[in-house]
């Protein structure tokens, strides 16, 4: 198995890691491992300081201790061994240490550089969208950052999950570095898609829990976001096969013809469907739980300044003296092409050829995801059952279904 730091250098993260390492100037001090610098740098180690930054692989090399000021900066297998070789580092004289699970990759994350500094703001707002993949957060996210509240990423995923687990960086700790680096306007937005909120909560539900709770007990304000299951899990298929998630501009004939292309793979759909069904029995509870607002799929899209509006009156702040930002919007595809609606009339078929599976399935894939024995994944599953249907597809302007 790869360690923790081979994982990262083969995440999504890999490119912006090694920009950053090969941009460093001649006061870096790198401590990692010596594998690290071949593979970022095509070959070993220079044993001298030369034109650029010096690399070693143990803290006490006496190299360390010539000249100054430095940035000292740490590549280590997780954060608690991060945090005891930067004890071990000769700080002084206008010397910093950066790391890179409690500094570095958070910036990153955000999109600012990794030496950049942390920027604690005691009036910090902030909030989370919380939801199932393809349920048009990025749509939601990039107008909200167009008008200035926050600019909210999904900082939440891969390879950040990994770290938060088998990294040991811990969830709360993790938040708390994003917030130092992706706020505008004095506002944290932040993504907290299902998939990854889970994964970094160990596919525990007592620790997802747990976290959800933190964050409401900092002050985070809830947007929970909504889609059918139906059009999210052709959505997410389709995205999957075209190797693209979004869409920024037109969609030519060329993409159209892909488009039209695809095969419905049933049982490639239907493992797909049990894994977001899963997942929203999951969110659903933590959505009814913590009082969270509800808002569409479809109200993103038609009744976006009503959404605008209410966090900003959540997170009291006057929309008017946002400093506006620049946003790639992502265009909707669902218009450009038959196949969704013929992929979701199959997907209607399936679902009812397969029924008397979907319980057992979903049943299975609930304890898995949570932890939980057979009873506790049951109980969850009959709440969801028992809750209103239909809630992703009807709804009268911005209903709170928590009360």
């Amino acid at each position: 198995m790869p360690s923790l730091l081979e994982q990262l250098f083969d995440s999504e993260l890999s490119e912006r890691l090694t920009r950053f390492l090969r941009s460093r100037g001649v006061r870096a001090r790198i401590v990692a491992p010596p594998w690290l610098h071949e593979r970022v740098n095509g070959g070993p180690v220079r044993p001298e300081p030369g034109n650029g930054p010096v690399w070693v692989a143990d803290p006490a090399d006496p190299v360390l201790r010539i000249g100054g000021p430095h940035n000292f900066i740490v590549f280590a297998g997780d954060a608690p061994t991060e945090r005891a070789v930067a004890r071990q580092l000769p700080v002084g004289g206008g010397s910093k240490v950066y790391g890179l699970f409690g500094h570095i990759m958070p910036a990153l994350l955000c999109h600012v550089d990794g030496l950049a500094p942390a920027r604690p703001i005691p009036t910090l707002r902030r909030y989370a969208i919380i939801c199932l993949p393809r349920s048009g957060s990025r749509y939601l996210a990039a107008k909200l950052g167009a008008v200035g509240i926050g600019s909210p990423l999904e900082h939440l995923r891969e390879p950040l999950a990994t770290a938060i687990t088998r990294g040991r960086l811990g969830f709360a700790a993790s938040i708390k570095a994003l917030e130092q680096f992706g706020q505008a306007n004095e506002i944290f937005g932040t993504k907290l898609v299902s998939t990854f909120f889970i994964d970094a909560s160990e596919n525990r539900m007592a620790k997802l829990v747990k976290n959800t709770e933190w964050l409401a007990e900092r002050g985070y304000r809830f947007v929970y976001l909504e889609r059918s299951l139906e059009d999210a899990v052709i959505s997410s298929y389709i995205a999957f096969q075209m190797r693209t998630w979004h869409f920024f501009g037109a969609v030519g004939d060329e993409t159209r013809q892909k488009f039209d292309a695809l095969q419905f793979d049933e049982n490639a759909i239907w493992n797909e469907y049990v894994r977001f069904l899963g997942d929203k029995v999951i969110v659903d509870h933590l959505a009814r739980r913590f009082g969270m607002k509800s808002f569409t799929y479809e109200t993103v899209r038609d009744s976006i300044d009503g959404i605008t509006d209410w966090l900003c009156d959540q997170l009291r702040v006057d929309r008017n003296r946002l400093k506006p930002a620049a946003a790639q919007i992502p265009i909707p595809t669902r218009s450009e092409t038959p196949i969704y609606a013929r992929f979701t009339d199959s997907l209607a078929v399936l679902l009812q050829s397969r029924s008397a599976y979907l319980g057992p399935r979903t049943l299975k894939r609930l304890c898995e995801r949570t932890g939980l024995k057979r009873p506790g994944a049951l109980k969850l599953l009959e709440e969801f059952n028992e809750s209103p249907r239909d809630r992703a597809s009807s709804h009268d302007g911005y209903p709170n279904r928590a009360g």
